[in-house]
């Protein structure tokens, strides 16, 4: 398994506070395999940064619990539906009753966890099983994350990334089963009305001059690579790696050549082109209403306008505000 260096790492997420980002979110993979996992949260508490981390719980041991635990704001557990439906996404037996077993050890210790469930084209009917799980096992929240084709989903799963209705289902029995059930749920889509009225939420000002101005989420991978805002942007606008350069060092080069500004630009043709009216008889109507993830438009916008005109590249080489 590919795993960062822990002296690099280390080094990053100084730089990466130094830089302006608060939050430290450890996903995977599966972080519990990470052997400096209490090391790496420790120092991100040291530098008054905000942990959590995203397992898939079954890997949770007492030994193992009690070294994180005290370094833990909250902890996320990927649930993937029904008992059924999660073991075969997991391809494992008993994966569904492992996890539910080991929640009873966050619990216990008092840490604050949410539930974690990946939306696709075919499972939004499962999102009742999920909240009523939540609110049995004393989960603070679930958070609906529509599936992206990234890894290992870009090879198995192609043809089930939700589309807008399918979100804007989502969306529909998020807030339903919330109110029923006295669980939050938080869909990572918006409506069109969120689109339109968020603007300079989702929309950053050029030029650019601060990485976390147009690069909220920063995301380092297991090879090294930083790349802004989401997995799935244009290779052509990641920073580089961290075995060619420090955080601070590839921030500046992508900076001075532009990249910010291409990228918020990215954005801004983006909310432009999901806010077209649509031409009818020669009348302008609104677009279809519907739900987006956001991350996901931005992405497809940067590969869209890498066809259209060259981004130069840059000098190659998570933690979130």
């Amino acid at each position: 398994m590919e795993q960062l260096d822990w002296h690099m790492l280390s080094i990053c997420l100084q730089d990466a506070a130094s830089l302006g980002y608060r939050q430290l979110a450890v996903s995977g993979g599966e972080p519990l395999l990470y052997p400096h996992l209490d090391k790496l949260l420790a120092q991100a508490r040291a530098l008054g940064m905000l942990t959590s981390i995203t397992t898939n719980g079954m890997l949770l041991t007492p030994a193992r619990w009690a070294q994180i635990s005290g370094l833990l704001e909250v902890v996320a557990v990927s649930v993937d539906g029904t008992a059924g439906e999660h073991d075969a996404i997991r391809g494992q037996h008993g994966a569904f009753a492992r996890m539910l077993a080991n929640l009873a050890l966050i619990r216990a210790s008092n840490v604050p966890f949410g539930l974690i469930f990946t939306l696709t084209q075919h499972n939004v009917d499962s999102l009742e099983f999920v909240v009523q799980l939540a609110a049995q096992q004393g989960a603070r929240s679930v958070q609906v994350h529509p599936l992206t084709l990234y890894g290992r989903a870009a090879d198995t799963m192609a043809d089930a990334r939700p589309d807008a209705q399918e979100l804007l289902a989502a969306l529909a029995e998020a807030a339903r089963l919330g109110r029923q059930l006295g669980v939050a749920v938080q869909v990572d889509a918006l409506s069109a009305e969120q689109l339109q009225n968020y603007r300079s939420h989702l929309v950053p000002q050029q030029p650019v001059t601060r990485l976390t101005a147009v690069a909220p989420v920063l995301i380092v991978q297991a090879d090294g690579a930083v790349v802004p805002l989401t997995h799935d942007v244009n290779r052509q606008l990641w920073l580089g790696s961290l075995y060619d350069a420090s955080l601070p060092t590839l921030a500046r080069e992508w900076l001075q050549a532009g990249q910010g500004d291409r990228l918020a630009h990215a954005c801004a043709q983006t909310w432009e082109q999901l806010n077209a009216p649509l031409e009818l008889n020669g009348m302008a109507e609104p677009a279809e209403s519907a739900a987006l993830y956001w991350y996901d438009e931005v992405a497809a916008m940067t590969r869209s306008l890498a066809n259209a005109r060259p981004i130069r590249p840059i000098h190659v080489m998570q933690a979130a505000n």
